[in-house]
């Protein structure tokens, strides 16, 4: 095994606020992370001390580049007092796999950081992460491995394969990456042929809705929407299911 690197790490971007200051971190939001000039809470609501708590992983996707992946966390509370300083720290990396800690900062509250919230945090190695394993938080139990085009979990009987089903996060995590999105987005439909996300191209940009076709091993994009329902979706291919998009609100 090669010499383990210990390296600073990027933050994700994004601002949040806590204890009156504007922390400055680089985080991407999946969908409703709060706004970054909210005031915090009063001391009514919120303890004095912040504390550091490791974050509930719940998926990882590819980056941009060869050096970079998402990791979706999920943060307390929708109050932008709540948290503060997302990150990753502690990288390490190694011949074989990459070890680091998620965590965030916290302080006791009343019950205002109860619900949890989405967001992604972007993990850079100095080498390309290739086929390494990730480890985050010491959790070997629940390594991620790369399976397929997408990152997931390997079976009980250590079988590391691609999922079975097409609308598994890891291959939506492969699709929404391989569009160029700059957040998880928000998944409006899927069946094994057919699949639709709701996705932030660019923070400057309102939300578009991007239709993927399942074809060669993974998903496909073929159309992008702007309007709710089928019409744009099944202009570029009719043989889309009515069923998947008469319902569907327009894109957000």
């Amino acid at each position: 095994m090669t010499e383990r690197l210990r390296r600073p790490v990027l933050w994700i971007a994004g601002a949040l606020v806590a204890a009156g200051a504007v922390a400055a971190v680089v985080l991407t939001a999946g969908g409703g992370v709060p706004g970054a000039t909210a005031a915090a809470p009063g001391p009514t609501t919120m303890g004095a001390e912040w504390r550091s708590f490791r974050a509930d992983v719940t998926g990882i996707r590819p980056g941009p580049d060869a050096t970079t992946l998402f990791v979706q966390v999920a943060l307390p509370g929708k109050d932008p007092g709540c948290v503060r300083e997302p990150r990753i720290e502690q990288l390490v990396e190694a011949k074989t796999d990459i070890r680091a800690d998620v965590v965030y900062s916290t302080r006791p509250a009343a019950g205002g950081c109860q619900d949890k919230v989405p967001a992604e945090l972007r993990l850079s190695t100095s080498e390309p992460v290739a086929d390494r394993t990730v480890i985050l938080n010491s959790d070997t139990g629940n390594a991620w491995h790369k399976l397929g085009a997408g990152w997931g979990h390997c079976d009980r009987q250590g079988t590391c394969a691609p999922p079975a089903d097409h609308c598994d996060p890891a291959w939506i995590g492969a699709a929404v990456s391989a569009a160029g999105a700059e957040s998880a987005g928000t998944t409006r439909a899927c069946d094994p042929a057919w699949l639709v996300v709701d996705l932030l191209v660019k923070q400057t940009e309102a939300p578009s809705r991007t239709a993927f076709r399942w074809g060669d091993g993974g998903w496909t994009s073929f159309a992008q929407a702007k309007a709710a329902g089928c019409g744009e979706i099944r202009a570029a291919d009719p043989k889309f299911p009515v069923a998947l998009c008469k319902a569907l609100p327009a894109p957000a």
